[in-house]
């Protein structure tokens, strides 16, 4: 098919199915709000279109340039992604479910409310990248660098980031719950009420990252390094951190309730105001660690994690 009949079935039609355009010049097309079946588009060059609303099913966008593109509000389901180009393109609140990919290239894109969902992302560059709201659950994006990102309230559930590479990265309110993070590098990184619930960072490495008020409430850090970070109001409530090392780490008002810390190393860490309570710091270190005010029971607490209704006492008199 020449371009010009590709151009015209483009254009006038509102739903295309089945058509090969490999390798055709599409660019600058405005072909928004229109419904995509089984259509190839292998090495199409699509830079500058309009894909506004439009739907994609079961097409191959395999080597495609989508450079500059507007996909705002489109939908990507099932498709090929393998090696596309997205650089400086806008999938603001746009959809990718269960798409086969390659090395995709979103650098400088605008990922904004952008949704990613039983995807493999692996070798996927995202340099300058906006992820601001942008969901990725059950996404695999292990090794993956985020360079410069905007990641406020992002959310990576039930993600696989081993070894990822958040670097200096915003990451207020960004959440992991659930998600593989060992290995991960967290390194410089900033921003208040982060989420790692139930996370696995085995040797994360979190070293002068300032993340006051984060959440690592049943969290696996094992080995996980947070020298000189700050974590000041931080939770770890429940968390694994054997052998963590927290060398002048600042955990004021931090809660390790009935965390597990054993062979941790606190040494010059500020634990001023600490919740400690029930937690296991056996063979932890504490070499001039700052331990002001600590709470090693937390009254509270203990009465209700004792506490038993009066119903059931009356229950079991009876």
């Amino acid at each position: 098919m020449n371009c010009d009949e590709a151009r015209r079935i483009m254009l006038t039609e509102q739903v295309v199915d089945g058509v090969d355009l490999s390798g055709l010049s599409l660019t600058g097309l405005d072909l928004s709000a229109k419904q995509f079946a089984r259509v190839s588009l292998r090495g199409a060059n699509l830079t500058g279109s309009r894909l506004v609303a439009s739907q994609f099913r079961e097409c191959d966008f395999s080597d495609a340039l989508l450079n500059g593109a507007d996909c705002t509000n489109a939908s990507f389901t099932s498709c090929r992604l393998a090696d596309a180009l997205f650089v400086g393109a806008s999938l603001y609140n746009a959809t990718l479910v269960q798409c086969e990919t390659g090395k995709l290239d979103f650098s400088q894109a605008n990922l904004e409310r952008f949704t990613v969902i039983a995807t493999p992302l692996l070798g996927a560059l995202f340099n300058d990248t906006n992820l601001t709201s942008a969901i990725f659950t059950a996404t695999a994006l292990d090794g993956v660098k985020f360079p410069g990102c905007r990641l406020t309230l992002a959310v990576f559930e039930q993600a696989s980031l081993q070894g990822a590479d958040f670097s200096a990265t915003d990451l207020t309110k960004c959440r992991f719950t659930g998600a593989n993070l060992s290995g991960a590098k967290f390194t410089g990184a900033t921003g208040s009420f982060a989420g790692f619930i139930d996370v696995r960072a085995e040797k994360a490495d979190f070293s002068g990252a300032d993340l006051q008020m984060a959440n690592f409430s049943g969290a696996v850090l094992d080995g996980a390094g947070f020298g000189r970070a700050c974590l000041e109001k931080s939770l770890f409530v429940g968390a694994s951190l054997k052998k963590a090392v927290l060398i002048g780490a600042k955990l004021a008002y931090a809660n390790f309730s009935q965390a597990i810390v054993t062979g941790a190393d606190f040494s010059e860490a500020d634990l001023s105001v600490a919740n400690l309570h029930r937690a296991n710091f056996s063979e932890a270190r504490l070499a001039g660690a700052k331990m002001q005010d600590v709470r090693e029971t937390d009254k509270e607490l203990a009465e209700g994690e004792t506490w038993v209704s009066p119903l059931k006492i009356q229950q079991e008199t009876t």
